[in-house]
Order: C-alpha cells, then structure tokens, then sequence
C-alpha cells in the first residue's frame, strides 16, 4: 500500500512538474509581460551625491531564437541625494554658499534582450536606450544595463549594473562656476521580477 501511494506521489509530481515547464515554455515563445523592482546601492561619483537608488520597471519580450528573448523596456529610478557641499565665494571670503544635492529621477526608455542558460534556469540581460531625467539638476542620457538572473517560475531574482551617463553639475548661478561635477549615474542593483 505504502508503495503504490509512494508511486502515485511520484507520478503525480512529475506531471506536474512537466506541465509547468510546459506552461513556462509555451509563455516564453509567445511573448510576455516581466513587471520588476530593485533597490541599489550608488557607485563612483554617483556616491558622492546620492545615498541609495530604487526603481521599477515593465518589459515585454518574444523569443526569435531558441533561449534568445527581445523586445521594449519602461522603467523608473530614482537617486536618492546625500548632502551637499558649500564654498566661499570669490568676492567675499566670508560669505559662505551652502546648496543641498537634489534628488534625481529617470526614466529608462530601452530595448531589451536576454538569453536563457542552463533550462532556462540562468539567464542574461542587457537593456539599451535613454534615461530621460524628470527631477532634479541631473541632464538626460544614454542607459545601459547588463543583468543576470535566476528564473524561478513566476518570479526571478535579478543583479544590474545600472548606468545613465547624464551627469549632474552643482554650481553657484549668480557668481557662475561649478563647483562638483559628474559624469553620470550608476548604481548596483539588485530586484525581482514577475512574469505575467
């Protein structure tokens, strides 16, 4: 009795198992809807002004070959600002200028693409196009962002290099001048998604 319950289990797991990756098959040749958040930590001169990043995004990719997934990006990021910087200005020593970094927003419209390893368990990413900036003092630029992630079935855990090149300057408007520059915006981020 305890065997052909045992046999029953076994058999019932593996038809579902198989219908699964079935499901998961048939969703990834047809094309689908990937919703993610991530929250990320700032790098280089990005530090400098922000303390901590997150954002979210909606993709929606086809297979065009076996393992290979193309399609369009939307997202948000945003830069949280971290401090500030102040200065003597040139005609009075002891007039000191205090400003506050400005939080920073984006949003990455991109083309997208990955490619699924080992059963469509691993996979890479790499998502390419524009960060528009929405707030703050920080310029529009070119987004790029390389990731990896491990497919669980309806969600999967992901790590990115998030980079947007339009860099910010601090200045002073009345006396002119800059007074802290960067290049850019990058962050390492790590999130979830969800396929739909």
């Amino acid at each position: 009795m305890k065997k052909s319950m045992l046999l029953t289990a076994l058999a019932v797991f593996a038809v579902t198992t198989m219908n699964a990756q079935e499901d998961l098959k048939d969703k990834v040749e047809s094309g689908g809807f990937y919703i993610g958040a991530n929250i990320g930590l700032p790098l280089s001169t990005t530090s400098d002004v922000s303390s901590f990043n997150f954002g979210f995004d909606g993709a929606y990719l086809f297979e065009v070959i076996d393992n290979l997934e193309i399609g369009g990006l939307l997202g948000y990021t945003h830069y949280i600002a971290d401090g500030g910087y102040s200065y003597s200005t040139y005609f009075d020593e002891d007039l000191l200028v205090v400003r506050d970094y400005k939080d920073a927003s984006f949003i990455p419209i991109a083309a997208s693409a990955r490619y699924y390893f080992s059963e469509r368990k691993f996979f890479a990413g790499l998502d390419l196009g524009v960060g528009v900036n929405v707030s703050g003092d920080a310029k529009s630029g070119f987004y790029a962002r390389p990731k990896f992630g491990f497919d669980l079935g309806a969600i999967s855990l992901m790590a990115s290099f998030q980079s947007i090149s339009g860099g910010v300057d601090y200045g002073d408007t009345y006396y002119g001048g800059t007074y802290v520059s960067g290049s850019g915006f990058n962050s390492f981020n790590f999130g979830i998604e969800f396929g739909l």
